[in-house]
């Protein structure tokens, strides 16, 4: 916005009516402030080089809604009202949108070379004349507000891939020499969107720079009749960005066969490669996976932006309770530690917030994955290649022969992986793997299926960790809200679980693109070994026993702690229903306090409440409604 600079007057004194009179003079005289406030505002002009507009904008002495039609009028320069615009792919293609964040603002039509452009700060004479030649257009600038435009920006740009239509419509074109990505074993380079080049080389550049600054974990390109999609996966959903022509699409997933250094020709086989790029300053590694379908390849590329991840301990989402035991593994000296749950639900990033806090000069920290997906100073990271042997139990014999003290074995996917972990363990390494259970008790389970012996469970495990990804509320559109009880009891929770707690959902706004969730965090269950669960390990109890020893202990449930989290307005309990599946095991909850308890029990540890009634004569199970035991006959009124 064009505020003008002003050199400050004597106090009291009016300035000459020569000319046009500076904006700080102009409003006093218009009586939206006081003579004292502008000499105030002149002397922090003199001092900070700001802007008098700006200045009186940010003390509060007038508004935009003020300050705008007496601007306009100051200056001469028509003014629009954003708030009034709508703008569709063919307005935004006028304009990309690194050039309207560059110089807030925003293009409203074009008329042969003359470009109409609503700006912050129309009198910007460099920027008008940048935006000309960038434009290739004779640009005309009037006058908006800058808090108005750069709502807009947000709100018509975030789902519009820009130039996406103009590049797709100039068809496939030839590509360089030399492709704009490099493989991860050479430097990142520049993610420009605007390069010169092919068309689908900057489309494919485009689709990538925008999921990078979405935050999206992939990107899927899939073939259709008669269109193909984009898709990117936010928050842990798929949403459509982009459809594009049938005719581009093999030329898109060559590109990728292109930056992946795959066999362009090989259309029948799956592919992986992989690449790294930087983006604004940050870099990205990419993996790409192609796949042959009936009408064409599918491309999925796995985004990787770690300077965007936290990979500290204190912020993955731990509740001080779980943190503490979590911190209380990390001081033991050996033994194997256990982070579990699905894919995607972010165990990677939980081992890499454990290393980071446990990383030291005095330690030689090993790990063996698949793929390397952080790179992380300190750290000696082993990439598996099973077409060359190198397979997770192979890399991890080496390990033992590397000195190490702490040892990540990326998963264990097998028995001798599994067992070759557990003598690690054994012979004095601390040791961090992961493995694909539903939650911390069937762990144990499933590392006995796997024939692992079951005093090595017993000697070696110290903890599990079991987690899951849940959307967060939008911070910029919650409000309080009452959650359905139906989805609290399909959690196998009682409508009383409900009682207390300060639940919150998100109204939808442009920042979370009207889906009402914005990031995500994590729900947890911390499973610390005790003499008890050793005991059942070495007696190879059930998994029921081992869960009922586990809570008895102390350990909360997934369920419990997701419901902690919407009770504090931190999720949804429509979001713990989404995510979050009910163990068989696990499948009563107490009519009086609502707590999460084992369907052994008949009575609730916590407020006593009856939970299943016992016949006096036989001791079975009495079903609700029953006047007379079907097992005994015993008669109850």
């Amino acid at each position: 916005m064009e505020t003008g600079n002003q050199k400050p007057t004597k106090p009291g004194k009016e300035p000459e009516a020569t000319g046009r009179l500076r904006l700080g003079d102009f409003l006093a005289r218009r009586g939206l402030i006081t003579r004292q406030v502008l000499d105030q505002a002149l002397v922090e002009q003199r001092q900070s080089g700001r802007r008098i507009g700006e200045i009186l904008l940010d003390a509060g002495h007038v508004t935009e809604a003020q300050l705008l039609p007496l601007l306009s009028d100051h200056l001469k320069v028509p003014y629009t009202d954003v708030s009034s615009l709508t703008l569709g792919p063919e307005e935004l293609d006028l304009l990309p949108e690194d050039l309207a964040r560059k110089y807030t603002a925003l293009p409203i039509s074009r008329h042969g070379k003359r470009l109409e452009l609503v700006m912050a700060d129309p009198l910007d004479y460099e920027a008008v004349q940048d935006l000309s030649f960038a434009t290739g257009s004779k640009v005309t600038a009037k006058l908006g507000s800058r808090s108005q435009i750069l709502g807009a920006i947000e709100r018509f740009y975030l789902r519009h891939l820009e130039g996406a239509g103009r590049l797709m419509a100039k068809g496939v074109g030839d590509a360089p020499a030399e492709p704009m990505l490099t493989p991860r074993s050479q430097a990142p380079s520049a993610l420009d969107a605007d390069a010169e080049g092919a068309p689908v080389i900057q489309l494919m550049n485009l689709i990538m720079r925008k999921a990078i600054q979405l935050g999206a974990s992939d990107i899927h390109i899939e073939p259709g009749v008669p269109e193909g999609t984009v898709r990117f996966r936010l928050d842990g959903l798929l949403s459509d960005q982009l459809k594009v022509p049938t005719a581009l699409h093999p030329a898109l997933v060559s590109r990728l066969k292109i930056i992946g250094r795959l066999d362009i020709a090989e259309r029948r086989l799956p592919q992986d490669g992989s690449v790294r790029v930087t983006v604004d300053g940050s870099e990205a590694d990419l993996r790409i996976s192609i796949i042959p379908l009936q009408h064409g390849e599918k491309a999925v590329i796995r985004v990787l932006d770690t300077s965007s991840r936290s990979l500290e301990l204190d912020g993955i989402g731990l509740v001080a309770d779980d943190l503490k035991k979590v911190k209380g593994l990390l001081e033991r000296h050996r033994g194997m530690v256990v982070v579990t749950g699905p894919t995607g639900s972010g165990k990677t990033t939980t081992l890499y917030g454990i290393l980071s806090r446990i990383k030291s000069p005095t330690t030689n920290i090993v790990t063996v994955e698949d793929p390397v997906e952080y790179q992380y100073p300190g750290l000696n990271q082993m990439q598996v290649n099973a077409d060359i042997g190198l397979t997770f139990a192979a890399g991890l014999r080496s390990i033992l022969r590397q000195d190490p003290d702490i040892i990540l074995v990326g998963e264990i996917r097998d028995a001798e992986t599994a067992e070759i972990a557990c003598r690690a363990a054994l012979t004095g390494h601390l040791v961090f793997t992961t493995l694909h259970t539903n939650d911390a008790p069937s762990t144990i389970t499933r590392l006995l299926d796997i024939g692992v012996p079951p005093y090595l469970v017993s000697s070696v495990l110290i903890g599990i960790i079991a987690q899951r990804l849940v959307r967060t509320v939008c911070g910029n559109c919650k409000a309080p809200s009452r959650p359905d009880a139906s989805g609290i009891v399909g959690l196998g929770l009682s409508p009383v679980s409900l009682a207390g707690g300060t639940f919150m959902a998100g109204k939808g706004c442009v920042k979370c693109q009207e889906t009402g969730y914005k990031g995500r965090t994590g729900v947890f269950e911390t499973l610390v070994m005790t003499p008890r669960i050793r005991d059942l390990i070495l007696r190879q109890s059930t998994e029921e026993d081992i869960r009922l020893a586990a809570q008895e202990g102390g350990m909360r449930s997934l369920v419990q702690d997701g419901l902690d989290k919407a009770k504090a307005g931190v999720t949804t309990v429509d979001e713990l229903g989404r995510v979050l599946e009910v163990s068989e095991h696990v499948a009563i909850s107490c009519p009086g306090c609502g707590r999460l308890l084992n369907s052994e029990y008949r009575f609730c540890p916590t407020c006593r409440a009856t939970l299943r009634r016992v016949c006096l004569g036989c001791e079975r199970v009495l079903q609700s409604g029953w006047i007379v035991c079907a097992h005994c006959g015993q008669e109850y009124k």
